[in-house]
């Protein structure tokens, strides 16, 4: 504006002195609108204008139009008229006005096109009222000239455009960034740092001074290197290579050791480098992470050592051992299974086992040494490992004296209970054994304690070994031999006794090993008990008795004995249906012989399956009858079909009176109940005669004949001599 009014006055003086009122008259006008200007920008010019609202670009707008207006009066009015000197100032100004106007207005591009547009228009009507030829090139280069103004100005308005909007969007980040580190700082747990390049902070953070637990004077007046040192940090030395070496660094904790306990700090930094590549410093975040730390330290104790009693735990025991092993450590290990201990629980809950647990783990770590390592491999279940040389020797001594101390009572809540333990041990000299191999050995020790008799301690040996060895190969092997059809039944004929006819005959099993030879039922039974295939060799028995009761034993009565663990399985009655409907074996022909066992467990189950068997007309017998304590209770809830008397009875009819007495009243009972009676093992003549006298029905035993395999077992239906039976049944 200060310029308009300068080149309004050299227009003035380029006329003087003709100067006309209209003329004076013209620079009052473009005095005022100059002034004007001057007035708006004085008014604004401290204040920072970041926006502007549309009104105001039509007014810069407006005003740019009016200030060119004025100048195009000059150009249109005065030019054509005026000397050669004097049109050579106009077209000086005009020229030079279009450029500087047009750049100067360039950030608003309709005033800034306005003003040129207004100012070449009127330099041409000029040049053309002039009327002098010489003057058409010029109007030429003003047609060139005002154009690339124009485009020149809005190219500036563009890239100034571009850069207010990057520099807005700078601002606006910059803004974001600042109200993110400052919610950071006041609510995450994590907090900025930043050091120059004398190790100085540059940004005292308040939670920073919060986790080292200094204040921000404190924080001013030395490097932070100095300040963790008078810390009393632990691992100095770390950082100090850190700060040496000027590199980057991740995951650094620092232990800081204070009255209240340690403290843990992670510091992440990052090298700074300035413009020239000079080192500058660090920046990084700062975290307290003293409670994870604790937290970690809990983790790694409670993942070696069991929770309840504070012992180490299985996971620790094999890492230990491990290292003896790998070390050729001598060593005795003992495994120890408490005896009962189901019991307690099931009878008192499991807070008095707990209790329990707890007072064995107190009384074994006060009777071993300090050099012992005890361990609790979960449930009822311990191991304890000797390694000093004084209790290797006496291992054997120091097993039973724990044997002992478990075997007296623990006193809790006022109560004293019993329980006991068993103890297998195992040795190893000289490394010779792995891990496993120890383990088990111990296992093995400990299993034969408890099949002993239990509350005793049993070292491993080789006799041991094999006797195991023999154990897991049976178990492989059985389920192979059912198979490939190596199990067959053998038949012992049952008698009665009133007409001497074989009325009936159990099936007994039996397997022929391939490297064995022949293995006893009382061997290989229990074995498929606990290995989980005895339900697979009853199924295959009642199969087989089916079958045989269709076609060649089909006139008498098939016994096949049922373990307790088969006959309580969910599926048993429908697999027994199917099978009779299979063979359409008359029920009545088919008995299952069962003993008291089957109560022991599950009595009400038991009693439930056995109505269920009844409901399908097989018969049922209850074996080994007279040796469980509660067998009259059985015979009050369920009525069997038939009562065999246990050979241990039979032994003793000859030889004491109180047997013949209890076989008596046993037949007594059947008799008013119902029931058959089948006294078995009866091997001597004496023996069947004194049966007879007790009234039982029917007989069985090696008397009669001893099991046979189903061919012979025909020929012998065959060749039963009914007559020569009765008179001489040992030739029989």
């Amino acid at each position: 504006m200060a310029a308009n009014i300068v080149s309004g006055g050299v227009v003035i003086w380029a006329f003087s002195p003709q100067v006309s009122g209209a003329m004076w008259a013209w620079y009052a006008l473009l005095v005022l609108t100059s002034l004007f200007g001057l007035y708006n920008w004085w008014s604004r010019r401290h204040r920072n204008i970041l926006t502007a609202k549309p009104s105001a670009l039509y007014h810069a707008s407006a005003h740019a139009a009016i200030l060119s207006s004025v100048w195009a009066v000059v150009t249109v009015v005065w030019f054509p008229h005026a000397s050669g000197g004097q049109q050579m100032v106009i077209a000086t100004l005009v020229t030079g006005m279009i450029g500087a106007g047009g750049f100067v207005l360039y950030p608003v591009p309709t005033a800034s096109a306005i003003y040129i547009v207004i100012f070449t228009a009127a330099s041409l009507t000029a040049l053309w009222l002039a009327g002098d030829p010489l003057l058409f090139p010029v109007a030429l280069l003003v047609m060139a000239y005002s154009p690339m103004v124009l485009m020149a100005a809005l190219t500036a308005w563009s890239k100034s455009t571009e850069l207010i909007q990057a520099r807005t969007r700078a601002h606006k980040q910059e803004l974001l960034v600042a109200d993110l580190l400052s919610d950071f700082e006041q609510n995450a747990e994590d907090t900025r740092w930043e050091v120059d390049p004398r190790g100085w902070l540059v940004h005292i953070s308040p939670k920073l001074c919060e986790i080292l637990g200094i204040t921000e004077e404190f924080a001013k007046s030395q490097p932070l290197a100095n300040i963790m040192v008078g810390l009393n940090i632990v691992n100095h030395s770390e950082a100090k290579r850190i700060r040496d070496t000027r590199s980057s660094f991740s995951g650094l904790v620092l232990t800081f050791r204070g009255p209240s306990g340690d403290r843990h700090i992670q510091y992440n930094g990052k090298t700074l480098f300035d413009a020239s590549g000079a080192f500058a410093g660090w920046r990084g975040v700062a975290t307290d992470v003293t409670e994870k730390v604790q937290n970690q330290e809990l983790l790694r104790r409670l993942a070696h050592t069991d929770s309840l009693t504070g012992l180490t735990n299985r996971f620790m025991l094999r890492e230990r051992l491990t290292e003896l092993l790998r070390d050729k450590q001598p060593l005795a290990l003992m495994a120890i299974d408490l005896d009962r201990f189901k019991a307690i629980n099931d009878q008192h809950g499991h807070s008095t086992g707990d209790e329990i647990l707890k007072l064995v783990a107190h009384r074994v770590q006060n009777q071993l040494s300090d050099s012992a390592i005890i361990a609790r491999l979960g449930g009822d279940e311990f191991a304890v490992v000797l390694t000093s040389p004084a209790d290797l020797d006496n291992a054997s001594g120091i097993a039973n004296g724990l044997v002992d101390l478990l075997a007296q009572p623990f006193a809790v809540q006022e109560r004293a209970l019993s329980i006991g333990g068993s103890i297998g041990l195992a040795f190893c000299h000289h490394g010779e054994l792995s891990l496993d191999e120890l383990m088990v050995q111990a296992d093995i020790s400990l299993y034969a304690a408890k099949e002993s008799g239990r509350n005793k301690h049993v070292a491993f040996s080789a006799e041991l070994g094999e006797k195991v060895q023999r154990r897991m190969t049976i178990e492989q092997d059985l389920r192979q031999a059912l198979r490939e059809g190596e199990l067959q039944l053998f038949w012992q004929p049952k008698v009665d006794l009133s007409t001497w006819r074989i009325v009936g005959a159990e099936a007994l099993m039996r397997w022929k090993h391939k490297d064995y030879g022949w293995i006893s039922p009382g061997e290989f039974i229990p074995i498929a008990e606990q290995g989980g295939s005895i339900a697979d060799l009853g199924l295959w028995a009642l199969h087989e008795a089916c079958r045989l009761q269709t076609h060649a034993l089909a006139n008498i009565r098939l016994s096949v004995n049922v373990s307790p663990l088969q006959f309580l399985e969910d599926g048993f009655v429908p697999a027994l249906e199917k099978l009779l409907a299979d063979y359409d074996v008359q029920p009545g022909n088919l008995e299952l012989e069962l003993t008291e066992s089957v109560f022991l467990d599950n009595a009400d189950k038991a009693l439930s399956t056995l109505h269920a068997v009844r409901k399908t007309g097989v018969k049922l017998a209850l074996d080994d009858f007279g040796t469980g304590y509660s067998s009259l209770s059985y015979l009050r809830s369920f009525p069997f079909d038939t009562l065999k008397v246990d050979r241990a009875f039979v032994i003793e009819l000859e030889t004491r009176s109180n047997a013949v007495a209890l076989v008596q009243l046993i037949a007594g009972l059947a008799e008013v109940l119902g029931m058959r009676t089948v006294c078995e093992g009866v091997e001597t003549q004496e023996q069947l005669e004194a049966v007879r006298k007790t009234g039982c029905m029917e007989v069985q035993g090696f008397l009669i004949a001893k099991p046979m395999p189903l061919q012979d077992f025909v020929q012998f239906l065959g060749h039963w001599d009914k007559s020569m039976a009765q008179t001489s049944p040992v030739q029989a």
